[in-house]
């Protein structure tokens, strides 16, 4: 079982909780700065509790399966500025909890020996989430990847790339690992992961004529449809307590701004086998 939580700060380049996201602005032509805006101010946080499960069905051939448990939270408010006169235009809070995105899981191994091995792996991403509650994709999505692994003593080297069809974009995928075993029970890692997102453009605003009052110009947020790269890194632990008995944790730091954001999302991890 695996739990993390985010806390959303950051739509692209747009900040999401310091009231300094416009919405909608109306500005003279002949002036600097707007005379009228519309400013949104979010508070998102998700969180996720993750059971999963798999079992070798031969020594090459593993089936496995994840459940994850959603729960999420928005609270905000809209505020408008005209002349420099505050009103607050609306506020309010809403929560959604349950299923998410199941998925079921193959892996088979195809080169092994003592110093590493090669698999290749397939999900399947079933679209058991509310869509509306944003609890879920609202389409299935099919991911096909290649792994590879290398160890050298207390050193390991992992990789793995991927493609997705289906959900809510197709993507290209990439990732990769180190870890050290800094103790016969206690091992660090660090990890890179890159994703390439074909529907998943950028946030902005956009400049049209008012339709009523000549001589100014309206700004609206509008959203692009282009590829986008997202990019993180990860820093973890694992300890082994004792017997088959694993705690893990570790943090993802987002490397670039693309799409909405956390400054930092942590999850704790138990494992045990039998």
């Amino acid at each position: 079982m695996s739990a993390s939580t985010a806390a959303f700060s950051r739509l692209g380049d747009l900040q999401l909780r310091d009231g300094t996201l416009i919405t909608v602005a109306n500005q003279f032509s002949d002036e600097d700065d707007p005379f009228d805006t519309e400013a949104l101010t979010l508070r998102v946080r998700s969180s996720t509790l993750t059971a999963f499960a798999s079992v070798g069905i031969t020594d090459r051939f593993e089936l496995g399966a994840a459940l994850p448990l959603v729960q999420l939270r928005v609270d905000g408010e809209r505020l408008n500025v005209y002349r420099g006169a505050e009103s607050l235009q609306a506020s309010g809070e809403a929560s959604a909890g349950g299923i998410g995105d199941i998925a079921l899981r193959a892996k088979l191994n195809l080169v092994a020996n003592s110093n590493g091995a090669f698999a290749a792996a397939a999900e399947v991403r079933l679209p058991t989430g509310d869509e509306e509650n944003l609890l879920g994709a609202g389409a299935t999505a099919y991911r096909f990847l290649a792994i590879g692994s290398f160890e050298s003593g207390r050193f390991t080297l992992h990789g793995n790339g991927g493609i997705v069809f289906g959900g809510v974009s197709d993507e290209i995928q990439g990732a990769a690992a180190a870890a050290f075993a800094v103790r016969p029970r206690l091992t660090l890692s660090g990890e890179l992961l890159l994703r390439r997102v074909s529907d998943f453009g950028t946030i902005e605003l956009e400049a049209n004529p008012h339709p009523t009052i000549a001589g100014v110009e309206t700004f609206r947020l509008t959203a692009s449809e282009s590829a986008t790269t997202l990019a993180n890194i990860v820093a973890g632990a694992k300890w082994n307590v004792s017997g088959t008995f694993v705690l893990g944790g570790h943090v993802v730091i987002p490397l670039v701004r693309n799409g909405l954001t956390a400054p930092i999302t942590p999850t704790l991890a138990l494992e045990y086998s039998w």
